[in-house]
């Protein structure tokens, strides 16, 4: 699916199933991405969450991503920082998980319309969490 010779992180759309993008049948679509996330953390009222992936507003429900939405919190064990990843699926609450420094947490999605992450830390509000996230979502295209 992605070329595994390329030096980026991200990789371009690529099609489960013969493209029809101009025919009645849609076409399922798969999406691989990567990447680090190093975020600020901020006091116990924290600042507005950064945002790791939002579906455009005039997406149809039926070709909202899905699939599954893993983070590797891969922060100092002596950071006192708690990383907290929100995940937003239409039609539904948002969800918080707090990831532990040093875990993992895998969170299958249906019909995802954002992901946030914001990272606490009353007593050093100079440090940083990070973390890996690796995204493997479907959705449809050419509906």
């Amino acid at each position: 699916m992605c070329n595994s010779n390329s030096a980026s992180s991200f990789c371009c759309p690529a099609p489960c199933s013969t493209p029809n993008f101009f025919g009645s049948n849609p076409t399922l679509m798969a999406i691989k991405r990567c990447f680090p996330v190093r975020v600020a953390c901020t006091a116990a009222t924290p600042v507005p969450p950064n945002t790791l992936y939002t579906a455009p507003a005039s997406t149809p429900l039926d070709s909202l991503a899905s699939g599954i939405v893993s983070i590797i919190n891969t922060s100092s064990t002596t950071s006192e920082c708690i990383m907290t990843v929100t995940i937003t699926e239409a039609g539904q609450a948002p969800v918080g998980y707090v990831i532990p420094v040093q875990s993992t947490q895998v969170i299958q999605v249906t019909d995802l319309t954002s992901i946030t992450i914001e990272c606490i830390d009353d007593t050093d509000p100079e440090g940083f969490c990070t973390a890996t996230v690796e995204m493997d979502l479907q959705y449809t295209a050419g509906q």
